[in-house]
């Protein structure tokens, strides 16, 4: 029987997706006389959503929302049965943005409250929920207010942290009683502090350091009126701080799962249990860096194959030398390119040559 590649990528952000990635090796594997089995995943950042509803089997939707700054646009999500399966990104993530755009006084989560709230109104009783990408830090208030969180002082436009009061979360627990919620968290990060929402991930989406200061200023306090009408403190709680802070409120306004979403799409597409018939898995991401060993899809897959001694190649484009130890072997698209821009724009090609470099490190590394 042919030797068996089982490739586990994340999608390389602005190049490939983690199915165009497994179509292309694949191809190429096989032609060299492997046997390929394809598990495209997601950690809860762009693209996963797609991923969770390839193995759910869910249907696309699609519905007008407003992006981070108000904008109506075609959003899309998926739905199976009860289940929704909604990304933060697609809705009012940073890729509906140009550069100069980036604004945290001004992005808002309320598209996402926006395709929530059709997903509700089309009978989904299950939220699945995937929050990376996003382009705000206004710790999911804006969502919660378009589902309908009422808040003094709400102006209806903007970062709400700026200007909400008071909390009043009667009418919003009302309607998503009975409602299932996990949010699949790409991130360990809390709510506040050194390694938190407005810290780590503020200057990703163009915050100055006085706004960064700003920004932890108002989730201090949007985190002290949570706890009051909650009861539930989550200043620390471990991944309260992905997407701007909105997992922590959708997890102390509505009782959210908050989970890791490489684990999730580990655990639902069998990951564990195609493993046992694979001689060696390829997994990758756009970069790989410290962030991809934590809770990140390389990182994880890494530990999985690590401790059942299956050998795992990492590709990416580009790789940050201190991740290197973590995998039997790393490639990288933009070391035969003749630029970055050339290994985002052309992966397929590029990625295509790299199967004869994962054939010869198989047979030096396994069978020699």
């Amino acid at each position: 029987m042919a030797r068996c590649f089982l490739l586990a990528p994340n999608a390389f952000k602005g190049s490939i997706s983690a199915f165009d990635f497994c179509s292309v090796l694949s191809r190429e594997l096989e032609e060299r006389g492997f046997r390929a089995v394809s598990l495209p995943l997601g950690d809860g950042g762009d693209g996963t959503a797609e991923v969770v509803a390839h193995y759910l089997g869910a249907g696309k939707v699609e519905t007008v929302v407003p992006d981070a700054l108000g904008r109506p646009h075609t959003a899309r999500y998926y739905r199976q049965g009860n289940t929704a399966v909604l990304e933060l990104a697609e809705a009012c993530g940073l890729k509906w943005l140009k550069k100069q755009e980036y604004d945290v006084t001004r992005a808002s989560t309320r598209g996402f409250g926006s395709l929530i709230n059709h997903a509700l109104g089309e009978g989904a009783r299950e939220l699945v929920l995937c929050v990376g990408g996003s382009a705000s830090v206004d710790g999911g208030i804006g969502a919660l207010q378009e589902m309908g969180l009422v808040t003094e002082g709400w102006n209806g436009d903007g970062n709400g942290l700026t200007t909400a009061g008071g909390l009043d979360p009667i009418l919003l627990q009302r309607k998503f009683e009975g409602i299932r919620t996990r949010v699949l968290c790409d991130v360990e990060n809390p709510l506040l502090g050194p390694t938190g929402a407005a810290a780590v991930f503020a200057p990703q989406k163009g915050a100055s350091p006085e706004q960064v200061s700003w920004l932890e200023e108002l989730l201090t306090r949007y985190a002290d009126e949570l706890c009051r009408v909650t009861g539930k403190d989550v200043r620390t709680l471990p991944r309260g701080g992905a997407a701007g802070g909105i997992a922590a409120s959708f997890h102390a306004l509505l009782g959210t799962e908050l989970v890791s979403g490489s684990e999730y799409c580990l655990e639902i597409s069998r990951f564990r249990e195609r493993l046992q018939e694979a001689d060696a898995v390829v997994t990758g991401e756009g970069r790989l860096d410290r962030q991809s060993l934590d809770g990140k899809i390389p990182g994880t897959v890494a530990r999985v194959c690590r401790r059942e001694k299956v050998p795992v190649y990492a590709v990416a484009g580009m790789a940050d030398r201190e991740v290197i130890g973590c995998f039997d072997r790393v490639f990288t698209l933009s070391a035969m390119a003749s630029s970055v821009t050339d290994s985002i724009k052309n992966a397929p090609y590029y990625l295509k040559l790299t199967a004869d470099a994962l054939v010869d490190a198989y047979y030096m590394d396994v069978l020699y």
